[in-house]
Parts: C-alpha cells; sequence; structure tokens
C-alpha cells in the first residue's frame, strides 16, 4: 500500500508547490512546475492512464499553464490526442478557448496553424469520449475513497491492540 501512496505524495507536494491560484487560467500563475511537465509528457505520449492519474489528484492540472503560457489544452492540440481534449472537457474546461499564451496564440492554433490537422474530426472524437471519461473518474474515485477507509480502519488498530 505504501508504494502505491509514494507516487501521489509526490505529485501533491508539487502541486502544492506550484503557486497556482484556482481561478480561470487567464488568471492564475504561469510557472514551470513538475507537474506540467508530467502533463507534457504523458500527452505528447499518449498516456492516458497518467493523463489520468494527474488530473485526479488535482483539479487545477486542467487549467495550469507553465512560463510560456501553454498547458495541457495547448499540448493536447499539438499532439492532435482526443483523449486529453476529452478529458479536459469532462473536468469542465473549455477545449475551445480563446486563452492566449504568452505569443499571443490560443490553444487551438497549435491545430489550425497545422496542414495536417483537422480540429472538426478530433472534436467530434473527443466529444465522444467524455461521458465514459467521466464515468471512469468516479469510478476511480470511488476505490480511492474505499482503500480511504480501509487505511483508516487500520489505523484504529493500535498497538496497544495486539
Amino acid at each position: 500500500m505504501a508504494l502505491r501512496v509514494l507516487p501521489f505524495l509526490a505529485t501533491f507536494v508539487a502541486l502544492l508547490s506550484t503557486g497556482i491560484k484556482a481561478e480561470d487560467d487567464d488568471d492564475s500563475e504561469w510557472a514551470d512546475t513538475p507537474m506540467l511537465t508530467s502533463l507534457f509528457q504523458a500527452t505528447s505520449s499518449n498516456d492516458n492512464d497518467g493523463i489520468d492519474r494527474l488530473l485526479d489528484t488535482s483539479e487545477k492540472a486542467a487549467s495550469a499553464r507553465s512560463s510560456d503560457g501553454r498547458g495541457l489544452l495547448w499540448w493536447a492540440w499539438e499532439f492532435k490526442n482526443t483523449y486529453v481534449l476529452a478529458s479536459i472537457m469532462a473536468a469542465g474546461g473549455d477545449v475551445e478557448s480563446t486563452s492566449e499564451d504568452a505569443s499571443g496564440k490560443p490553444a487551438m492554433s497549435m491545430c489550425t496553424d497545422s496542414a495536417d490537422c483537422d480540429k472538426a474530426t478530433l472534436l467530434e472524437k473527443a466529444k465522444g469520449m467524455v461521458d465514459d471519461i467521466k464515468k471512469r473518474k468516479e469510478q476511480r474515485k470511488a476505490e480511492r475513497e474505499k482503500e480511504d477507509s480501509m487505511d483508516d480502519d487500520d489505523e484504529e488498530l493500535a498497538d496497544d491492540e495486539f
């Protein structure tokens, strides 16, 4: 059990140190963080389980922005990652946001500026995945809560009870 908790704790500590505010992404601090590096790597390598883990650890992960103003939404469009687009939608994000990065470009431009990117097809595929992603996110949450309650039961058995 302890080995499963260590990656979560490491991510949690990284999130605490990000300094990102809870407001919408236009008002949040832009800073390079370990969480954003992990999101970039998971997005670029189509690591859907990694995306799930990272988004499950923080409600702010989907809207966090790196020092260049880019974040998960930019990378989802850049790498044409429909799973990440769907995950952002499932988290309540706007994948067609007009928010701009430090260069003044909205995330969608990562696709629309590319001749081999079909925005409409990506959006259609992503929208078709949202309900499943939400369902699985709820299942993971229920599993974590069950594990947490089992851990609480274990803690109730103090040394003096043996």
